[in-house]
């Protein structure tokens, strides 16, 4: 494997070590855009769902971890373009083997917290779709 290839895969590999990361690549990858907004919503709502972390997450907390973390880490991986000026993220796409790792990641994700990713999708649709994406 060469060191661009190697490089790659770290990346995606520490993109996706944080699940709230994690989460906005799911989402991404079946919307394209979305709003910081939405995302902080979104990623909002699968902690709470899910088993989380011990300490009480808010809506703001999660949005300033994005915007300042979480946000500036996928697109420095190459995973999203982030916008901090239009509060806005576009999915850049993901290598057939990057695919495969954010599938596996789901599938793990999903049946360890029982979330259930499809009504979490839904219950953001509607803000979802006035982001234009």
């Amino acid at each position: 494997m060469n060191n661009d290839r190697r490089g790659r895969a770290s990346r995606l590999f520490g993109a996706l070590a944080d699940p709230d990361r994690r989460v906005v690549l799911y989402y991404l990858r079946e919307r394209e855009s979305a709003s910081l907004e939405t995302l902080a919503d979104l990623v909002t709502g699968w902690t709470e769902a899910g088993p989380g972390p011990d300490r009480p997450v808010t809506h703001d907390d999660v949005r300033v971890g994005l915007h300042h973390v979480h946000l500036p880490t996928l697109d420095a991986a190459g995973l999203v373009d982030y916008d901090p000026d239009e509060g806005r993220v576009t999915f850049d796409g993901l290598s057939s083997a990057g695919e495969t790792v954010v599938d596996a990641a789901l599938a793990a994700d999903t049946t360890d917290a029982a979330v259930d990713l499809e009504r979490l999708l839904a219950a953001t649709g509607d803000a979802g779709a006035d982001d234009g994406g």
